[in-house]
């Protein structure tokens, strides 16, 4: 018997060890990123009933997380990013805090009864549900203990110890640390997410975060030829084998040749667009005038045209004080980045305005593109009149 503890069932090497835990705790994280994220908080896609209990039964056996919590938390995240009622944000709680302590930053949210309440939705809330996963989390993961243990003896206790390690450190300390701080962006959006690099494997694809927050309910995160999302891998795989249906996908937007006018269908076009306009003002107007200023500008105005880079960038209503302060001194000094930066924000507010009837929308759209052609700035008047050519594919 004390043999059997020792040693368990099962013998194997020390890169037999290694590969098991590996592909254990891959799989938790598949189910978090396909069971969990895209399919039942966002809607992205659609699992059937086998393979959406699988996952179900992993995670209470694997990280003792009820689908309900973990998808109010996110969908709260979402609604409330970067701001002091976000779970998780480093912008609010500092990197540090979340890299380090996202498990607990988790569990203080999931007691808010009210966050639960509230954004939990449409989450599974059958027999099992409710007399199983829910008040018995944690006999998931005692059992998981044992089971380790009968396979593995001694060493299942460490295979069992990295499990639970697993989720903490890369998904919530990973993701909603480093996934708002690090990495590069391929989208201006209204919040500090980051895709921390081209490739999402580790993570299940979640390293793709900005892609994400940009197109929230889409089913797959790699938006760019050399990105990869090997969630989206798992999706086509489990597709063919008909588990799962895609139900959304990112918009896709191509810039053609110009109309003469911007009409209503272009001005539908735009609206599906909106966050790939703002990102390529920002790109193709905003960025080239602020590297001229910066070439041009005395040293104590080139020191914080510097450090205001990522701020010109956000909405006026997710800068400081302080950084306000240092934007009037810059413009100041550089009217040509002020009319672009003033001429950013205004685009902004007409594309994201739910108050106005498309015709006026046009209306005032085509004012903004004379506005902007008027200011005898040469990428302004380029990108007014490409916005006359924004199609969806």
């Amino acid at each position: 018997m004390m043999d059997l503890i020792t040693n368990g069932l099962i013998q194997f090497t020390w890169v037999e060890y290694v590969i098991y835990t590996l592909i254990v705790t891959h799989i938790t994280i598949v189910a978090i990123t396909l069971y969990l994220h895209r399919g039942i908080c966002h809607s992205a896609i659609e699992i059937k009933p086998i393979l959406a209990h699988f996952f179900r039964f992993w995670l209470w056996l694997t990280t003792s997380m009820r689908t309900a919590d973990w998808v109010a938390i996110h969908r709260k995240h979402h609604a409330k990013v970067e701001t002091a009622d976000d779970p998780h944000s480093p912008a609010h709680y500092g990197i540090g805090h979340v890299l380090l302590r996202g498990a607990d930053l988790y569990h203080e949210e999931k007691g808010n009864s009210e966050t639960i309440q509230k954004y939990s939705q449409n989450c599974p809330n059958d027999w099992i549900e409710q007399h199983v996963y829910t008040g018995k989390n944690n006999l998931g993961i005692l059992l998981l203990f044992i089971l380790n243990i009968l396979l593995f003896g001694v060493v299942g206790i460490i295979i069992w110890s990295i499990q639970m390690m697993w989720t903490p450190i890369f998904a919530a300390g990973g993701i909603n640390g480093a996934g708002h701080y690090w990495g590069y962006r391929n989208f201006n959006t209204s919040d500090d997410s980051t895709n921390l690099g081209p490739v999402g494997i580790i993570i299940g694809g979640e390293e793709l975060h900005n892609n994400h927050h940009a197109f929230p309910t889409a089913a797959k995160f790699s938006l760019k030829p050399w990105e990869f999302d090997i969630g989206w891998m798992y999706i086509k795989i489990f597709s063919f084998f008909g588990q799962v249906k895609v139900k959304r996908l990112a918009v896709k937007t191509i810039v053609g040749s110009s109309n003469l006018d911007l009409d209503s269908k272009v001005g539908y076009d735009l609206l599906k667009s909106k966050l790939t306009v703002i990102t390529n003002y920002t790109s193709e107007v905003l960025k080239p005038i602020l590297k001229v200023e910066i070439k041009n500008a005395k040293y104590d105005i080139k020191r914080m045209l510097k450090m205001s880079t990522d701020t010109l960038s956000r909405q006026p209503n997710r800068i400081s004080d302080n950084d306000i302060d240092r934007l009037k001194l810059i413009f100041k000094e550089c009217t040509t980045l002020e009319t672009v930066y003033d001429l950013k924000n205004k685009l902004y507010d007409i594309l994201y305005s739910r108050n106005i009837k498309h015709e006026n929308f046009i209306r005032i759209l085509n004012e903004w593109c004379e506005e902007a052609s008027s200011k005898g700035i040469d990428s302004l008047k380029v990108f007014s009149n490409s916005l006359k050519g924004y199609k969806v594919v």
